[in-house]
């Protein structure tokens, strides 16, 4: 029972990870709305789902991508965010299950825990949520940085 109570910690712990930044991703694609267009669009594009509004903030960044390196990484970047936004919708809205196996002669119990999205066909196990987690916070930080090196390098161009 120790066991089981140790590994659902640190499901919840590293699922929690991947929440909280990619909140720190939404909060950042809400700033590039804020500060990156020429005109204001802000207030009627911040309610846009997570997806469209990446594809909205490269398409504006598209214009700025041959002068600033900085603005393609950010490009980049995001696109990556996007494609892992699945996962964080998979961790969100899915339960964490175990699959229980129980060995016929020695007894021997093995609990693997997993969290699955029928309709998407996408699991994740503990391995791959640890690399997740990891990839998302890193990939956070990074847009921070890159964020601040893009509108500098712009506000520098105009």
């Amino acid at each position: 029972m120790e066991d089981y109570a140790r590994q659902r910690a640190e499901w919840r712990t590293l699922v929690g990870t991947v929440i909280l930044s990619f909140g720190d991703i939404e909060l950042i694609t809400l700033r590039c709305l804020a500060h990156l267009p020429t005109y204001n669009i802000y207030e009627s594009v911040s309610t846009l789902p997570f997806g469209r509004r990446v594809d909205l903030i490269i398409e504006i960044l598209q214009g700025w991508a041959n002068t600033h390196n900085a603005v393609t990484t950010l490009m980049e970047k995001l696109k990556r965010a996007k494609a892992l936004s699945e996962y964080r919708n998979v961790l969100a809205h899915n339960p964490l299950v175990a699959d229980i196996y129980i060995h016929q002669i020695t007894d021997d119990v093995i609990v693997e825990h997993s969290i699955s999205a029928r309709k998407k066909e996408k699991s994740i196990d503990i391995t791959s949520l640890k690399k997740l987690a990891g990839e998302v916070e890193g990939l956070a930080l990074e847009l921070y940085m890159t964020l601040e090196k893009v509108i500098k390098e712009i506000d520098r161009s105009e």
